[in-house]
């Protein structure tokens, strides 16, 4: 008779294994769904501090193209292009323009220039330096792109 109770109590314990292995395998699967979503936030985090540095330096790249250009080394100070777009080729700035506009203002015999470059780095450029298109020049509702702006001032004595 004491052999039987045991052998009772085997019978109900059937199957327990089964549903902690179901339990388990469910928790697996949530904690890896946690996991992979945090590991996708973060990569996507740093492409877009990447894309936000390229940005950044597009731009200052834009701010010392229109200053070389106001003051270039011969001393002779030349005037403001209103506005001009720049396509970069290097390595560190592909896929990135840069919009650039001076604006001029003289006070008392004293140039006072305002430079402001916006940096653009995305994906799809459509357009070059021999033909610039200014869909390039924003960023567009879904599309994976960062631009970043930077003002300079700066002023010539003559």
């Amino acid at each position: 008779m004491f052999l039987n109770v045991r052998s009772n109590k085997k019978a109900l314990q059937r199957g327990s294994s089964l549903i902690v292995a179901v339990f388990l395998i469910v928790v697996f699967a949530i904690l890896s769904l946690g996991i992979t979503q945090t590991i996708s936030s973060s990569t996507d985090q740093n492409i877009n501090e990447i894309l936000g540095t390229r940005a950044l330096l597009a731009a200052e790249s834009g701010n010392e193209i229109a200053l070389q250009q106001l003051f270039p080394i011969s001393g002779v100070v030349s005037s403001c292009v209103a506005t001009q777009q720049t396509y970069f080729y290097t390595d560190g700035l592909l896929h990135c323009n840069v919009v650039t506009s001076c604006k001029e203002q003289t006070v008392s015999d004293v140039s006072y220039y305002q430079v402001v470059s916006t940096g653009i780095c995305k994906a799809l450029l459509q357009g070059s330096n021999v033909n610039k298109q200014s869909i390039d020049s924003r960023c567009l509702a879904n599309e994976l792109c960062v631009s970043r702006t930077i003002e300079v001032e700066a002023i010539a004595n003559e």
